[in-house]
């Protein structure tokens, strides 16, 4: 599949800040706009940022119709979802993404955003894995600059450390995000399609959890083309234990790392944990659907866009 790039923002361009599932409150938004002003960068608001309807910010359709607002608005060169949770998935399908296409814009974030970067894909155009402003309160400074090297097309790298033994080097497109919406995609045009390295990441899961939804992305043929799986954070895991609130110690019997790599032993692909990337502070951004080389040597992995 030819990827399509968006434009790389320059001083004087201007960012959305949606809201696809959660609200966010002024304080999220003041921070990305001190973020962004650092940059050079505008920033306008979606209708229904600040609105409540219990969780989310607005019913189904009022979400759907502020985000559309935002993908047929030409002055946005970038659209960052304020915030996760859960919702956006059910907006999905009823998107037009006709007039985007003609002049894409960056869609950025994590978690639900999973399902908006997989959607992006399906329409051949890259998209942002990063933190939102929802978190930019608790995000490590190198993770914020990096979300705006992306933006600003400087972010040529990512590297750190791994526990995985021996080496790899692997070109292809690198997608993926949150297993739990990556799992709620199977069988839709949203799920990611043809030879890929997969990065998985989750957050407030049981272990048995993680188990179950790899295997059944294995079971579902969707695993079939990938190359290699890169983890990043797997954040406060849970087990039938008592330390996790249970009446007795019954544990999975393996961490969510090994339950992963037990499942996707037969594939014959390298794992590669460690990406700070996730329900973490230092939740670095990468691009979603870009071709990336993943090169791994001796405890060390990095991923490199332009080759």
């Amino acid at each position: 599949m030819l990827i399509k790039r968006p434009d790389f923002l320059k001083p004087g361009d201007t960012i959305g800040i949606a809201a696809t599932a959660r609200w966010i409150e002024q304080a999220h938004v003041d921070r990305a706009i001190e973020l962004f002003h650092r940059y050079g960068w505008n920033v306008k608001l979606a209708d229904n940022v600040f609105e409540h309807h219990f969780q989310l910010a607005g019913n189904a359709e009022r979400r759907r119709s502020c985000f559309q607002k935002m993908l047929d608005d030409s002055e946005l060169s970038a659209i960052i979802v304020g915030r996760g949770g859960y919702g956006t998935v059910e907006i999905l399908d009823s998107l037009d993404w006709g007039n985007w296409l003609n002049k894409p814009s960056w869609i950025c974030g994590y978690s639900d955003v999973t399902a908006l970067l997989c959607e992006c894909y399906s329409h051949g155009v890259s998209s942002i894995h990063s933190t939102m402003p929802v978190s930019f309160h608790d995000a490590t400074e190198i993770a914020l600059e990096q979300l705006c090297q992306a933006l600003s097309g400087s972010l040529d790298h990512v590297e750190w450390k791994t526990s995985m033994h021996g080496s790899a080097n692997i070109v292809a497109p690198l997608v993926g995000g949150n297993l739990s919406v990556l799992y709620s995609l199977l069988g839709s045009s949203s799920y990611p399609k043809g030879p890929a390295i997969l990065f998985l990441e989750d957050v407030d899961e049981m272990v048995y959890h993680i188990h179950r939804m790899t295997t059944g992305l294995l079971r579902a043929g969707a695993l079939e083309h990938i190359k290699a799986i890169v983890l990043g954070g797997f954040s406060k895991m849970r087990d039938n234990t008592i330390a996790c609130g249970f009446p007795s110690d019954n544990p999975w019997g393996q961490t969510s790392l090994e339950a992963i790599v037990d499942i996707t032993r037969r594939l014959n692909i390298p794992v590669i944990d460690g990406l700070p990337a996730g329900h973490l502070s230092d939740n670095r951004a990468f691009y979603h659907g870009q071709m990336v080389r993943l090169e791994v040597e001796k405890g060390r992995a990095q991923l490199t866009w332009g080759v």
